[in-house]
């Protein structure tokens, strides 16, 4: 192996007796210096699906207990696709076992660490286990593994979030040489927060409160580029709002000359961690520098170079929660940035045809969407919105005349105007709500009520409003007709058309929920180790919706059997309610059951192993028919009854009646006339 390093070549099974040679050596593989070379050969030579390759595997790691060979093994991997998933949770088992080792060397232990953190993957139950790992770690460890598993909880924090990780973090400032990382973690907690901050107020705390944090890293360590980039630009950020001018053009070479230097770091220290930080690092950079270009050009009563600002600076800045951090959403950045660019735009009124031909010039992408809005609010706050005369308009609410006169910039004004509207629609909407609805939603309800986390509020008002909205497809599916709403078709018999698949049931369910603002996203893969048919979303909270379809045993009682071990393992991670929605297909006649009797609510330890979870299970009839069909489906079958049993009458009503002599006698003759003698030479009878 040495040799073929030194040759600068890749060796192949070959030259050492073949891939079974090779295999049959784990113990002397994972002793030499070369166990992630020999274990690289067999990656690109042997089929991962062989037993006896993931009995090497296993092998190699369980006797791996040197950094160098585990760093190098971990970065192996990462570079690969995810290997078969039982050798990874061994593996992943492995390294967690030596990271708690303390009698273990530390450097062995950060390793493996870090080796944990890869191959926990997309799983929920790894993911868990590692967080509960760092969550119960001691602050009289090694300050240099306290300062890693500060870095690994930032990090899991952000996919999901979890309190005691925070605490962990707060708990590690008082630990010497761990406090600079861990203040910096909890600096990108407080900037989470800001970008998901639904106030002006908050955002500009939280961001505060990060700044602090970072000020604290950058000065408990020399080598802190990042915490340096990211408070200088949550300071220039904070300057903007408040229509700070002076100190830019210094601020914004000393954040030039920080991000370099994080830059010629992060390029020394190559590491799959770094992959988030770097890309947050750089959001920020890049907004503090448009920031430093925007903010000399909304003092300026014209632009020269109007293009060149709108395209480059000013739209990026407007949405920076979906340019430069690349989130699906406007966030909290837009509380502290649109304000003062609104603003710019209320009082000049000639930039608007600049950003109106910019528009019309570019047409309508991301950017262009962005800038429509910009234009319509600014419209608005000059009075030349919907309304011709919005003064006027807005006699009877004090409010709206409020936030036109002052250019929409009174966000906290505006949000209460909002929530006053939103009330309207809701009060309208209550008042229509029928009384089989009323009765789901309390006993649905009801039923959750002492399952873990309802008491929290947040939990609690986004369960209640997903929950409403699911009976009320449920309602809406049975009062459509295909010749209304074309897309519910699927839910009625349709003569040669296939049975319908459960995805059309999804397909119309997200429709319906997409004008409900909750959050909702189907096909999600990544929740515990599976794809969520649809996810459900609000801050920290998540849960599923599982949508299936049932052709033979739709009884709840099968229908929880059969589907609710799935639907309540996609909340092994989040709160343990989930929603279990069916596609009937079990119909009979094309009449549906009453609304009252398509849902159930299961509350119980569904898994045998001590949670209680909660499964709402709605069903949604299919293979139905209308009601005008119903009755005549109903009278053609009454006319067939009758019509059969006039048939079955008649033989009984003639075995009934007596015979006359002379019928008898006619009925002989008729019995031996001859064949081929007509009809009109049969003599009369009394009958005729």
């Amino acid at each position: 192996m040495e040799a073929a390093l030194r040759g600068g070549r890749t060796p192949s099974a070959a030259e050492f007796g073949g891939i079974a040679a090779v295999l049959a050596s784990a113990d002397g593989v994972a002793r030499s210096h070369f166990a992630p070379e020999y274990m690289a050969l067999v990656l690109n030579e042997a089929d991962l699906g062989d037993p006896g390759v993931q009995a090497f595997s296993r092998d190699v790691v369980e006797r791996l207990d040197s950094d160098i060979g585990i760093n190098s093994l971990v970065d192996v991997v990462a570079e690969r696709p995810p290997l078969p998933e039982a050798v990874e949770a061994t593996w992943f088992g492995r390294w967690l076992e030596l990271a708690r080792d303390r009698k273990a060397a530390t450097s062995a232990r950060t390793a493996a660490l870090r080796g944990a953190l890869l191959t926990k993957r997309q799983s929920a139950r790894r993911s868990l286990r590692l967080a509960a790992f760092i969550a119960d770690c001691v602050v009289d460890d090694e300050p240099a593994f306290l300062a890693h598993a500060a870095r690994i909880a930032g990090l899991l924090h952000a996919e999901n979030p979890n309190e005691a990780l925070v605490e962990f973090l707060r708990d590690l400032l008082d630990v010497a040489d761990a406090a600079d990382e861990a203040s910096f973690e909890l600096g990108m907690e407080r900037v989470g927060r800001a970008l998901q901050a639904a106030s002006g107020h908050d955002v500009l705390a939280r961001l505060r409160e990060a700044r602090a944090r970072f000020d604290a890293s950058a000065a408990g360590r020399e080598a802190r580029a990042d915490a340096r980039v990211l408070s200088l630009a949550v300071g220039l950020l904070d300057d903007f709002f408040e229509e700070r001018v002076g100190g830019w053009t210094e601020r914004l070479e000393e954040l030039r000359r920080e991000a370099f230097a994080y830059s010629a770091y992060s390029v020394q220290a190559e590491d799959f961690l770094n992959g988030a930080k770097e890309a947050e690092v750089s959001a920020w950079a890049s907004l503090a520098v448009r920031l430093g270009s925007l903010a000399p050009s909304l003092d300026e009563p014209a632009w020269w170079n109007a293009t060149h600002i709108i395209e480059n600076e000013l739209l990026a800045v407007y949405s920076a929660n979906r340019t430069l951090f690349r989130r699906s959403d406007d966030g909290g950045l837009e509380w502290l940035v649109r304000p003062r660019i609104e603003g710019y735009y209320a009082r000049h009124r000639g930039q608007l045809y600049a950003l109106r031909g910019w528009l019309k010039a570019r047409g309508a992408p991301e950017l262009g969407t962005a800038a429509a809005e910009l234009i319509a609010r600014t419209d608005a706050a000059l009075g030349r919105g919907d309304d011709p005369d919005p003064h006027g308009g807005a006699a009877g609410r004090p409010t709206v005349a409020a936030v036109l006169e002052q250019g929409e910039t009174l966000y906290d004004l505006r949000e209460k105007f909002l929530r006053d509207v939103i009330a309207d629609v809701n009060y309208v909407e209550f008042k229509q709500i029928t009384p089989p609805v009323m009765e789901a939603v309390q006993t649905v309800l009801h039923a959750f009520e002492g399952l873990p986390y309802f008491d929290n509020p947040n939990v609690r008002v986004f369960v209640r409003a997903v929950v409403v909205k699911t009976l009320l497809f449920l309602k809406s599916r049975m009062d459509s007709s295909p010749g209304v709403d074309p897309t519910v078709s699927y839910l009625f018999i349709r003569e040669g058309e296939p049975t319908p698949l459960e995805k059309s049931l999804q397909q119309d369910f997200m429709r319906f929920l997409q004008t409900s603002m909750l959050g909702s996203v189907d096909e999600v893969r990544g929740i515990a180790a599976g794809r969520a048919d649809v996810m459900h979303q609000f801050e920290g909270i998540r849960f599923i919706t599982e949508i299936k379809r049932e052709e033979e045993d739709a009884s709840f009682e099968n229908l929880i059997a059969s589907y609710g071990a799935q639907t309540t393992l996609y909340q092994n991670t989040n709160i343990p309610i989930g929603i279990l929605l069916v596609l009937d297909l079990t119909t009979r006649d094309g009449l549906s059951e009453h609304f009252r009797t398509l849902y159930r609510t299961e509350v119980s330890d569904l898994l045998r192993n001590g949670t209680t979870r909660g499964v709402l299970v709605v069903k949604v009839p299919a293979r139905r028919v209308n009601p005008s069909t119903a009755t005549v489906e109903a009278v053609r079958k009454i006319s067939k009854t009758r019509t059969a049993a006039k048939r079955a009458s008649k033989p009984a009503a003639k075995a009934k009646v007596p015979r006359s002599k002379a019928t008898t006698k006619a009925a002989a003759t008729r019995t031996t006339q001859p064949r081929g003698r007509r009809k009109a030479d049969r003599a009369p009878t009394d009958d005729t």
